[in-house]
């Protein structure tokens, strides 16, 4: 464990260098400063703690699967094998990606914070408020990148990525098959809306939490126990994720693409 630790920080500082020297680093710092541009710079009103969140709720998960994606394409290369054949452990490899990329958008997150602390001060915001309200907003760009790793040609075959996909679409659905469209089914079949509430239940319940963190950034009320077992449950959410990612990378053959 602590030998797979080590080979893991080992790669993503040599992941970074490669991100580094790639020039990448401009696309997410324009990213960055174009956030900041459109929905954060000064306009004569007092920014608040929930329009910062709500914005930084979603520029976190979106710049995670944008840097994710990236790192996955610097892992998925020829090279992997070269690193591989000396020993290094499949775990450390993945999370070495994973830690590159949660690293980078970190990194973005806090020049964003920084801009809006030096040019555009929150009214109703101190340091200590700062903090836990960006708490549940990294475990979501964990677990967002966490998905984006499991969901990757490196880790899952075709046939199981559109599986995956196609059970967060499921998920999702309760938002889009509702209302009408469920009295309708329900006339022909009441046996198969049935069914599909109860799938539609079970298949969103690890959606929940994510859900939860992001209102929990923008309302910044810690102040009950239900919002730090949200936390805890994003954390297990997360481990959830980067050990199926680590199972799969290990069951799979190990093919790297060609460019």
């Amino acid at each position: 464990m602590i030998r797979t630790g080590k080979q893991a920080i080992l790669l993503t500082g040599f992941t970074l260098l490669e991100y580094l020297r790639s020039g990448r680093f401009f696309l997410e710092l324009t990213i960055v400063i174009a956030s900041y541009v459109v929905f954060l710079r000064p306009t004569g009103t007092p920014m608040h703690a929930g329009h910062l969140f709500t914005v930084a709720g979603i520029f976190g998960p979106v710049l995670a699967i944008l840097s994710t994606g990236f790192m996955i394409g610097l892992g998925d290369r020829p090279q992997g094998y070269i690193v591989l054949s000396h020993n290094v452990n499949r775990g450390a490899y993945l999370i070495g990606l994973f830690y590159a990329a949660c690293l980078v958008v970190l990194v973005m997150y806090g020049i964003l914070c920084l801009l809006v602390a030096l040019t555009n001060r929150v009214v109703d915001l101190d340091l200590i408020g700062w903090f836990l309200a960006s708490l549940p907003l990294i475990l979501n760009i964990g677990l967002f990148s966490a998905l984006t790793i499991l969901l990757s040609p490196l880790v899952l075959g075709t046939g199981w990525r559109l599986f995956v996909l196609a059970l967060i679409a499921l998920a999702l659905s309760s938002n889009v098959i509702g209302g009408p469209i469920l009295n309708q089914l329900e006339e022909i079949n009441p046996l198969l809306v049935t069914i599909l509430r109860a799938v539609q239940t079970v298949l969103s319940g690890p959606l929940v939490p994510i859900f939860y963190g992001y209102q929990i950034s923008i309302s910044g009320s810690f102040s009950e126990v239900s919002v730090w077992a949200n936390l805890v449950a994003q954390s297990s959410l997360l481990l959830a994720f980067l050990g199926l990612a680590r199972y799969a990378f290990n069951q799979r053959d190990l093919i790297f693409s060609v460019s």
